[in-house]
């Protein structure tokens, strides 16, 4: 129960090498936490540039920051568990270390979590657009949640900027620590399995920073794909136990004939946005077929409905 002197919300970001972006984090939430019974949980999955001075440099002047060592267990599954164990507030939030959250994005925090118990917000992706024009012109959650084509009737979204009530949490037994990337989409699936809807509020902005040069978005690409592989392989039994019946695939859309279609083609191609959007689409596909599989436990959708950790045992909280 929250008391006079315990933070109502409990911002928790996992950091691991950001002394170069996490400023430009810290300032904003700690401007939007002036006068709110907040916390600002900085939880340090062990960097080696610098960001535990830095964290602790800024907490020295604002009292809402606090130093999380989150050094024991790599990974930004773990930082984020062992940052929501030292947490006090009754409502969670999770940003990236590397973002920026936007104007108004605590109230937008505050007013959905009035109405809703599970949320997540709005990516951004034009004010941090990096310098080199060479990245992916896409982003999800640009207006909405992501539907995996593989899971019927749940959705997913970002853990850089998604917020919920700390039963919530406890009840799915936090992220999946074995999952070293798209760990917030099994987190979602396994809230939704238990009767938690996840609302998507749009007045909650992030402004992400994205991915930018061929290597970069080719290597992110990659760890997505076989990120996701392993999300699927995992939930295959699920997915069937909740497929509809097979709807017939619909028709193609009808193509008309343009002289200056192929010039307009070649003119798209040559841009540095579709050359990056095609090496993700290679290097997602090359993460996808060489994803290592082995070792992954595939739960029924009646095992993931049981609250708790995977073992079974609630999880608990620091006082």
């Amino acid at each position: 129960m929250t008391t006079v002197n315990t933070p109502w919300l409990s911002v928790v970001i996992a950091a691991h090498d950001a002394a170069s972006t996490l400023p430009n984090q810290l300032a904003p939430l700690v401007a939007q936490a002036a006068g709110r019974p907040w916390e600002i949980l900085v939880c340090d999955n062990g960097s080696r540039d610098g960001t535990r001075r830095l964290v602790q440099e800024w907490a020295a002047q604002h009292p809402q920051v606090r130093l999380v060592d989150a050094g024991a267990r790599r990974g930004p599954a773990a930082a984020r568990n062992i940052g929501v164990e030292a947490a006090r507030g009754d409502v969670i939030a999770f940003v990236d270390a590397d973002d920026v959250v936007g104007d108004g994005w605590a109230d937008a925090v505050e007013r959905a979590l009035t109405e809703h118990a599970f949320v997540a917000g709005r990516f951004d992706i034009e004010r941090l657009h990096p310098r080199s024009r060479v990245t992916v012109s896409w982003s999800p959650q640009l207006d909405g949640l992501t539907h995996l084509e593989w899971m019927p009737g749940l959705v997913t979204a970002g853990a850089g900027n998604m917020a919920m009530r700390r039963e919530i949490f406890d009840a799915v037994g936090g992220f999946d620590e074995t999952l070293r990337t798209a760990e917030d989409d099994d987190l979602c699936l396994r809230a939704q399995l238990l009767g938690h809807r996840l609302h998507y509020e749009p007045r909650m902005v992030l402004h992400v920073r994205r991915r930018s040069g061929l290597r970069q978005v080719f290597r992110h690409a990659v760890t997505a794909g076989a990120g996701a592989h392993r999300l699927a392989h995992k939930y295959a039994r699920v997915a069937a136990e909740l497929a509809a019946v097979d709807e017939p695939p619909s028709a193609a859309p009808a193509t008309t004939t343009d002289p200056g279609q192929t010039r307009r083609r070649l003119a798209r191609l040559l841009r540095p946005e579709t050359i990056a959007n095609l090496a993700w689409r290679i290097g997602w596909r090359l993460g996808w077929r060489t994803a290592d599989l082995d070792g992954i436990v595939q739960p029924t959708a009646a095992e993931l409905r049981r609250p708790g950790r995977r073992d079974g045992r609630p999880k608990g909280r620091r006082s």
